[in-house]
């Protein structure tokens, strides 16, 4: 923790250009791991906010959502009922659609920019780009496949292949609940690996900044030292994106400033221990 507060103050370079490179590594682990919990805890507050939202939903509309859907079942592929056609629309966007004639599921399914359309022996799928105005169709093959699903008054019923489960506000919110708890650990491993692999990479590329650097100040310092100012150096740029990752700030052209940043505080370091070296070799 003291070389993180310690990274701040150039004076602090001499301290530990000399250590072994080992110990550096182990202090970049440490300090990416604190980071990697700092943003975790950010984005795990988002992540629970966005999953309260969810929950809410789900008590609000399962209801509303069943009582518009009718019973389903298709038995080795076959659909069994509904006997006619039904579709329901969602804002003209999205279209649920069940299609007992399979000679019409074409026409139903292009009739709409984004589609599930369930026929005999298929499911399709129909996304639309936006952007492209191009649509992805996907077919599943359902022959053999038996299910049913029958609303109700909070929700559906479900059999599927000899089991049977409810989709109801209580079961969907328990889930919830259970993949909440997961949150925090999985986005601390995610930006943990992001941060292990990128932080020592920028060491290693702004190390050819620190040569340099060390020419422009006629200063001889090893590799070692350089790779471990370079470590304690990218504290101040990392702290400062990450802080502003939690705040939800921006800045046009951050990764500039952030590389600027990194150059100065290892412009400072390396002639701090220059200096010092300086010093104790005039000293002896």
């Amino acid at each position: 923790m003291f070389g993180m507060f310690g990274a701040f103050d150039p004076g602090f370079y001499p301290k530990i250009a000399r250590q072994s490179i080992g110990r550096s590594v182990g202090f970049i682990l440490v300090f990416v791991l604190i980071i990697s919990a700092l943003v975790s805890i950010k984005y795990t507050f988002v992540a629970l906010s966005g999953l309260s939202i969810a929950k809410k939903w789900v008590v609000d509309n399962m209801p509303k959502l069943a009582s518009e859907l009718p019973a389903i079942s298709v038995d080795k592929g076959s659909i069994v009922e509904p006997k006619k056609v039904f579709i329901k629309e969602y804002g003209k966007q999205f279209a649920l659609i069940v299609e007992p004639d399979a000679q019409n599921a074409s026409a139903a399914i292009a009739a709409y920019p984004n589609a599930a359309l369930l026929t005999q022996q298929q499911l399709i799928t129909k996304q639309t780009n936006a952007n492209s105005a191009s649509a992805d169709i996907k077919t599943y093959n359902l022959e053999n496949r038996s299910f049913t699903i029958t609303p109700g008054a909070d929700g559906f019923k479900v059999s599927f292949e000899q089991r049977q489960f409810d989709i109801v506000p209580k079961a969907i919110n328990r889930i919830i609940d259970i993949g909440s708890m997961f949150i925090f650990p999985v986005l601390l491993i995610i930006w943990f690996s992001i941060y292990s692999f990128t932080k020592p990479l920028h060491v290693f590329l702004f190390s050819l900044v620190s040569l340099v650097i060390m020419a422009v100040l006629k200063t001889r310092l090893t590799y070692k030292e350089l790779w471990n100012i370079g470590v304690y150096a990218l504290v101040p740029a990392t702290c400062l994106a990450a802080f502003m990752d939690i705040l939800g700030l921006r800045i046009l052209f951050f990764p500039l400033f952030y590389s600027l940043l990194y150059v100065c505080y290892l412009y400072m370091a390396i002639k701090a221990v220059g200096q010092t070296t300086l010093v104790d070799n005039s000293g002896k």
